[in-house]
């Protein structure tokens, strides 16, 4: 507890900015001993610092900690085991960070943001919507912003697979922005997600907090997946911030004559890595965790039963590769040449999001692959 209060007097009391913080953790072997510097008027804070230090009041941080616990928020600081292992690497983490919600076991899972336009198209929507959800269902937990258009389309396609999401705020962790957004954030901590913040209860909004937020959604994650992103997109933002950290980013491409794409196009050519299917993202990390593949077919094999084949739409059957599970043989049994996905799901009785599962497990094993529009056929 100690700890947490000495950063919240450092950050919200003092006012360091948290690069300050860092640096002078690292000189003076902590917090408290940066705090006790501070007190004593090191030289080697300025003369501002010294002076506001001064006049810090070390009660305004206690009841920071009571304004959390009204809020149902907990204060995590630097120094405490929970806080993120990949967020302390970064050149200037929160000191503190504000929960709602269960805080990840970040270590043991793959962790991608997915960001792009708040003015977003419907196709930029349902793109967002459609990786997000298939990610979930291999293991992946999205972090996103909780704002209009690609962030909430984001969470909102996590929030149907079975893998928790978290949003980051750009507001104090009792507030929520945009108000719209409301029942989205309750929907992500009714299914054991996070919300994140570096700002406490009851801190007023300033439009220089949503930028400063971006480098905590790239700093939490391997990667950062770009949908639609104008030329001065806040999407290119994150993206360069995760480049700084040296996190991977993708972005998904779009017509050079449609504005929305000018920033993705670009990132692109300044070597992003091209992405047109979540396939791509899931192979690309699953050499370093297993479990996004192995784990969701040890899953099916255990819990699918084998099922009898239908007919496909025009009455031919298709013969199904050795080694499927019982969902993946129903649904290349559904298929009959180039088969949208509402085809399969009428024709094996499956929701769109189990399908659209199997269908990422069956392109990673080159059975079938997608020939857009959502459609597919067998290789």
């Amino acid at each position: 507890m100690e700890a947490v209060l000495v950063h919240i007097w450092l950050r919200e009391e003092a006012r360091l900015p948290t690069r300050r913080i860092r640096e002078a953790r690292e000189r003076f072997g902590g917090a408290l001993g940066a705090c006790r510097a501070l007190k004593e008027g090191d030289p080697f804070f300025t003369p501002r610092e010294r002076e506001q230090g001064a006049k810090a009041v070390w009660e305004k941080a206690e009841q920071v900690l009571e304004n959390c616990q009204k809020a149902g928020a907990r204060a995590i600081c630097f120094e405490e085991a929970e806080y993120p292992e990949a967020l302390r690497q970064i050149y200037d983490p929160p000191a503190v960070l504000y929960l709602r919600g269960t805080m990840p076991q970040w270590e043991e899972m793959p962790v991608l943001a997915i960001v792009g336009k708040r003015k977003a198209s419907p196709l930029g929507l349902e793109t967002a919507r459609r990786f997000a959800q298939v990610l979930s269902a291999h293991g992946f937990l999205i972090v996103s912003g909780l704002a209009q258009g690609v962030d909430g389309a984001a969470h909102q396609g996590a929030l149907e697979g079975p893998t928790p999401t978290v949003a980051v705020l750009g507001t104090a962790i009792d507030q929520c922005y945009p108000a719209s957004h409301n029942g989205l954030l309750r929907r992500i901590l009714e299914k054991e997600g996070a919300v994140l913040s570096e700002y406490p209860p009851g801190r007023r909004g300033y439009p220089g907090y949503f930028p400063r937020r971006n480098r905590i959604i790239s700093g939490l994650s391997l990667g950062v997946l770009v949908v639609e992103a104008a030329r001065k997109s806040g999407s290119l933002i994150t993206a360069a911030t995760a480049l700084e950290q040296e996190r991977d980013v993708f972005a998904v491409p779009g017509s050079i004559d449609r504005p929305e794409y000018e920033g993705s196009n670009q990132l692109i050519r300044s070597g992003a890595i091209l992405c047109t299917n979540p396939v791509e993202i899931c192979e690309e990390y699953a050499g370093r965790f297993p479990g996004i593949v192995m784990g969701l077919e040890e899953k099916a094999q255990e819990k699918e039963p084998e099922q009898e084949m239908p007919q496909s739409a025009s009455g031919k059957r298709k013969p199904a590769p050795a080694g499927l599970t019982g969902r993946e043989k129903l649904i290349v049994d559904s298929m009959d040449g180039l088969t949208h996905i509402d085809v399969i799901c009428q024709n094996t009785g499956l929701a769109t999001g189990e399908v659209l599962t199997s269908l990422t497990m069956l392109q990673i094993r080159g059975v079938v692959r997608e020939r857009g529009a959502k459609y597919f056929e067998i290789i």
